[in-house]
């Protein structure tokens, strides 16, 4: 039998040609870890990377011991650079999100850094290599080695955001090759699919102006993905697009691809409305092939809204 290759395509042209739905679909992850890496980032970054094992293990444990925990590689171009390396810690809460910025001379410096402490949001002020950092941070995945749809799509913003904003950073893979140009707007962990410049750019611009944009949003790392695609029900219904506005009061599964998720507007002590969104999961009509390396199309999950419903409580 002879077998046929695939036809050459980029799988973030296919998503788009296809119009897939993206909320519900950011990576999900309570704590980000940040190590600037500015040298060739093999397919995977980490563990292919030059520094040493210890190093490795000591990230490793950091991981391990934090739950939802994630770790990526950033760089911006190697002209002038300081001769230290920037470490990010990022807490994703859904209230008071936070940056701690540290810098090292080297990576071994990471050894003598509990992370974890930092982490769990204790022990900064003891911290004298760590400052809080008041200004947000971007990030657009690049990582060609990964997938050439980050290459393509997602260097040329970088180039063209970064000369401009001191704020954005390349990526190491953040999830979902299809969805290049892919930006994470930190703290609060903010996920964008398909962006172009214009879009950036007013993704950037709502964000420091604490909105949300609802066009490509992919979703919020701090929530499940059911969570995610039912705060983009919500926020659509009722036209709310202040960052602050929500805060998840549940999500619960009502079946085997169905859940109800509800949030709260108000501080808890007040009246209050509740928003409560029934999402299903179900399989795309449609077959594309999810990453530049996949061998076969398949049909992608997408969310549904099954029923929404608007509630107050209180006095």
């Amino acid at each position: 039998m002879t077998m046929t290759s695939p036809p050459f395509f980029y799988c973030s042209e296919l998503s788009r040609g296809f119009a897939e739905k993206t909320y519900g679909t950011a990576s999900v992850g309570d704590v980000w870890l940040l190590v600037e890496y500015p040298f060739w980032w093999a397919s995977k970054a980490f563990q292919d990377s030059h520094l040493s094992p210890a190093v490795k293990s000591h990230l490793n444990r950091f991981l391990k011991s934090i739950p939802r925990s994630r770790l990526l590689f950033i760089k911006r171009d190697r002209l002038g650079r300081s001769g230290e390396f920037h470490v990010f810690v990022v807490r994703c809460r859904e209230r008071d999100p936070s940056i701690i910025q540290l810098r090292i001379k080297g990576y071994e410096e990471l050894r003598s850094i509990d992370l974890a402490v930092i982490a769990r949001g204790s022990g900064i002020e003891a911290l004298s290599a760590g400052v809080i950092r008041e200004r947000p941070l971007y990030l657009i995945c690049t990582h060609g080695k990964r997938d050439k749809c980050c290459a393509k799509f997602g260097y040329p913003l970088y180039k063209s955001l970064s000369a401009q904003d001191t704020s954005v950073w390349q990526s190491s893979h953040v999830g979902g090759d299809r969805f290049a140009a892919n930006l994470v707007c930190f703290p609060h962990g903010l996920f964008y699919a398909h962006m172009t410049l214009e879009m950036s750019r007013q993704v950037i611009a709502e964000y420091e102006a604490r909105r949300v944009v609802l066009d490509k949003y992919r979703g919020r790392a701090c929530y499940s993905y059911p969570a995610q695609a039912a705060e983009y029900f919500v926020r659509t219904e009722a036209r709310i697009e202040s960052l602050d506005a929500l805060r998840q009061l549940d999500c619960t599964r009502m079946g085997e691809k169905s859940w109800r998720v509800r949030f709260a507007a108000g501080e808890g002590d007040t009246a209050e409305t509740v928003y409560e969104a029934r999402v299903r999961n179900v399989m795309s009509d449609f077959q594309s092939y999810n990453t530049c390396h996949a061998a076969e199309a398949k049909s992608v999950p997408q969310y549904l809204l099954d029923d929404y419903s608007v509630t107050s409580v209180g006095a």
